[in-house]
């Protein structure tokens, strides 16, 4: 479904633009449903009715502001669920196209029954017989129909190139050669019992992430019940728990230590066979961050260099690495470890 040819430049850039597109849009959405809420604050009563039971009686309430917090919050579910799509097309352009179209789509029907619920108490004295404006929701159906049909025609994605480049194989190689100048430097080192110490992080993606996920699920949950928003914040620092970490290497092994305290992956050098340096793309592993999956387990910070680890019974483990040259010498010293180890038993 990606016919159109672009290079790996250009491709990038093509995404990146629709990725802003999709994370500011929705959010814009919310904010101006918002706005539109405050200018028509004289015209409605002071507590608005939120919610009905199956005999269509108003049975809960809420603030304009709440109403402000929720309408934001429906945009904010789109800057999530779209980008994800997006993120997804490493595996598939088609699914991606559909999941930003979805996504989209989603959003602007929760913003219109956000919308709506606000519409349908204009000029009212008693909320007791508010209703959500139909009008409303029927145009704002009929927007999300387009938008999400209008998002899948016109986003294209071109097929991911999982070609590795000259010089991710070229460290590859030296990495698993031990006559390799890099080779024989990590042979040293395993010798005198060094230890390497590797910082990954997600970058400035973090922010926007533990950040993002929890402020929405922080108003989400207040809508509920206002002691619930903790949960945005507990979710928002285990997220950016994962989103930073660092790699060790030494004499017992490898492990990874989330944030710097938080073990993960241990792994000692009877449990493994060889390393060897991949350009990866984050979705072939499931994502970003601590992932587990058939046959692999990986912390993983995004697309790029990366040390692949194999055991037995197929089993691989990923690291994320901040460059190809950390990717190789990482590689080679836990190639050398291995051989130590070998060769004692």
């Amino acid at each position: 479904m990606g016919e159109r040819m672009r290079s790996a430049e250009e491709e990038a850039r093509y995404n990146r633009r629709w990725l802003i597109g999709l994370i500011v849009g929705p959010l814009l959405l919310g904010a101006l449903a918002a706005a539109w809420m405050f200018s028509v604050a004289g015209r409605l009563p002071t507590e608005l009715a939120s919610h009905w039971n199956s005999k269509n009686e108003v049975d809960g309430y809420m603030s304009l502001t709440g109403a402000a917090l929720m309408v934001f919050a429906m945009g904010g579910v789109g800057a999530v669920v779209a980008p994800m799509a997006l993120l997804l097309r490493t595996p598939s352009t088609l699914f991606a196209r559909i999941g930003v179209g979805f996504g989209l789509a989603f959003c602007t029907a929760l913003t219109a029954l956000s919308v709506g619920v606000v519409a349908g108490q204009l000029d009212l004295l008693d909320v007791s017989h508010a209703k959500i404006s139909g009008p409303v929701m029927a145009v704002g159906l009929a927007a999300a129909f387009v938008v999400g049909c209008a998002a899948v025609w016109l986003y294209r994605p071109g097929e991911v190139d999982r070609t590795q480049s000259s010089e991710a194989a070229a460290t590859n190689e030296a990495a698993r050669q031990d006559h390799t100048e890099l080779g024989r430097r990590a042979s040293e080192r395993a010798a005198q019992g060094e230890t390497m110490r590797i910082d990954v992080t997600m970058g400035h993606w973090k922010w926007l992430l533990s950040l993002g996920v929890g402020l929405i699920t922080a108003v989400s949950t207040y809508l509920i019940f206002p002691g619930l928003a903790l949960v945005g914040v507990l979710i928002g620092g285990i997220i950016w728990i994962f989103c930073q970490a660092t790699a060790v290497i030494g004499p017992d092994g490898v492990k990874v230590l989330a944030s710097g305290f938080w073990k993960l992956m241990p792994l000692e050098w009877k449990q493994l066979k060889s390393a060897e340096v991949l350009d990866i793309k984050a979705m072939d592993y499931g994502g970003w961050g601590y992932r587990m999956g058939a046959g692999s387990v990986g912390f993983i910070m995004g697309n790029g260099p990366a040390v692949i680890m194999t055991g037995g019974y197929h089993q691989t483990w990923i690291i994320s690495m901040p460059s190809l040259e950390a990717a190789g010498e990482a590689a080679a010293l836990i190639n050398a470890y291995i051989h130590a180890a070998t060769v004692r038993s």
